[in-house]
């Protein structure tokens, strides 16, 4: 694990440094086009350095003084809706733009004609404006494009631009072009010049047409439709590139035998990649490829839309289980506030099985389960009963406790809880290959057995007392991003002991409700009731910490 860990630092070391290096470039090519063509033709974009440039030409103050002291308001404000990731890398790209503004003045500044004490920016390209005003934006442009996609600003209005597109589905040029037109307009009680408005006009619409298209070129997909007779393997061959892949059964109608079919939607960089490996597999397949304007998803963008609208602005959590019984309990403790969904709800039918050697272990492992592969905020429990004359058992057998023998119990192949990380292990993956969809209940899972071992266990033995215990876990964060995952823990504990003979006509009970008397009660579980239980039940007093904790915390995604 430790080595696993080392590499993903290193991995994660390098994407950062490849994200300086690109913001570093984009920095400069933008500082570039500002002092080169915009500076010396009386040029006004957009942005803080529009602003700038139009305090340049009214004062003679340079344009990166007003540059950094503008910036650093913005990036005071910033902090707490961008997160400090993104922020650093703008106060970096902020910083470096006021160094480069400063350093392409001192290197292009010749003397003026006229007093040779007084220094001027030249006119590189003789007096084509409109030309300088097209190769200024498309420099711009493209200097911006370098910062975003590589999770930096040059700050300004990009800050604005950037916080618009983190919520809404609006283009970082739209967004640019929108605040920016006031600044422009602007520059016309410093010139009286309609003119240089309408080039500051046209540079801003180039600039920002640049940039939407850099930015969506670099995220352009396509979709792949692979008909091959060795579609497996091409499958196993998209996913190892960290792609996903689904298989379609089909006919091929000519020959009337059947063939599969491999959809998958790649980025449009990785088309040649994933053509070559395709072409190396089965060099004799049927591929059509179209472009996928739009892809939401993992491994893609984000659906930005608002949630209002909806029908519905509570907070939606999975219980990773389809027990009625155990749904009824949870939606009675939380209450109207939130959506309680099962997993048959979001689709999945498979009964994840509890590999770890604690309760706290297996509560962890199927909301992380879910939480990885079907995104939802998880809740997870595990139960079990702990008698005292038993040293602790049947607990983390007690669902299957009949079915499990002595010498299992003796030599268990468990998960330790320090063999359990914030992702899922390629084992749990597996059970999604492996394990068919259940609907009824499991063989092993047989109440009526449990309790009748259980009774021959406890023959003969003084002591009967016991407690039901349950740990409920709660998995939130960043459905893409593991290292946002949050997980907590809640107990439950009701002490009491076991009856003498179990009561009769319980047939759909999991936690030996017909042998468990609670303390302060002369009845079973199952004789009180699904009311009562549910009021009393450890299960409950471990959803009301989890209640308790939720409305004191803020909400995560």
């Amino acid at each position: 694990m430790s080595d696993t860990k080392n590499k993903l630092g290193i991995s994660h070391i390098l994407h950062e440094l490849k994200d300086y290096a690109f913001i570093t470039l984009g920095v400069a090519l933008y500082a570039m086009s500002v002092t080169v063509f915009m500076l010396p033709y009386g040029l006004t974009t957009g942005g803080v350095a529009g602003i700038g440039s139009i305090i340049y030409y009214a004062t003679g103050i340079e344009i990166q003084v007003t540059y950094v002291g503008i910036n650093i308001c913005l990036l005071i404000a910033a902090i707490k809706v961008l997160g400090i990731k993104f922020c650093m890398k703008t106060i970096y790209a902020v910083g470096l733009m006021t160094f480069c503004l400063w350093f392409f003045q001192r290197i292009i500044e010749i003397p003026d004609a006229t007093n040779p004490e007084l220094s001027v920016l030249p006119h590189l390209i003789g007096e084509e404006s409109f030309m300088a005003c097209v190769l200024g934006a498309i420099c711009c442009g493209i200097g911006l494009a370098f910062c975003f996609e590589n999770n930096g600003s040059t700050g300004g209005t990009d800050i604005i631009a950037a916080i618009v597109n983190k919520y809404k589905p609006i283009s970082l040029g739209s967004v640019i072009m929108a605040c920016d037109v006031v600044i422009i307009s602007s520059c016309y009680f410093v010139f009286h010049d309609w003119a240089r408005v309408i080039y500051g006009f046209v540079m801003l619409f180039i600039c920002s047409m640049t940039l939407d298209y850099c930015i969506r070129r670099q995220n352009q997909s396509v979709q792949l439709m692979i008909f091959s007779r060795n579609a497996d393997a091409i499958a196993d061959a998209i996913i190892k590139l960290n792609r996903g892949a689904t298989m379609l059964n089909g006919e091929g109608w000519y020959t009337h035998t059947d063939r599969k079919v491999v959809m998958s939607i790649i980025r449009l960089r990785e088309q040649s990649m994933v053509l070559r490996m395709v072409k190396n597999i089965d060099p004799y397949c049927f591929v059509s490829m179209s472009d996928a304007r739009s892809v939401w998803g993992e491994g893609f963008d984000e659906m930005k839309v608002s949630d209002k609208g909806s029908g519905s602005d509570k907070r939606v959590l999975v219980l990773a289980s389809n027990s009625s019984h155990k749904l009824a309990e949870v939606r009675a403790v939380l209450g109207e506030k939130y959506e309680i969904r099962s997993l048959a709800d979001i689709g999945c039918y498979i009964d994840i099985p509890e590999e770890a050697d604690t309760l706290q272990g297996n509560a962890l492992l199927k909301a992380r389960f879910v939480k990885r592969y079907y995104g939802f905020d998880c809740i997870a429990d595990d139960s079990a009963l702990e008698c005292t004359a038993l040293g602790g058992l049947p607990g983390i057998y007690s669902r299957n406790y009949a079915a499990i023998s002595k010498e299992q119990m003796e030599h268990p192949k468990l998960l330790r809880m320090d063999e359990l990380d914030d992702g899922v292990s390629q084992e749990m993956l597996n059970i999604l290959k492996n394990h068919k969809p259940v609907v009824d209940k499991p063989s092993d899972r047989d109440p009526k057995a449990n309790a009748e071992k259980l009774m021959r266990e406890l023959e003969g033995k003084a002591d009967r007392s016991a407690y039901v215990h349950t740990v409920v876990a709660l998995i939130t964060g960043e459905y893409e991003d593991a290292s946002t995952w949050e997980s907590h823990t809640f107990e439950g504990i009701l002490p009491g002991t076991i009856a003498k003979r179990p009561s009769e006509g319980n047939e759909d009970s999991f936690l030996y409700d017909s042998v468990f008397i609670p303390e302060g009660f002369d009845k079973t579980y199952f004789e009180l009731g699904f009311e009562i239980k549910s009021q009393i039940s450890q299960r409950s007093l471990a959803i009301s910490k989890l209640k308790a904790f939720l409305e004191t915390s803020p909400k995560k995604k």
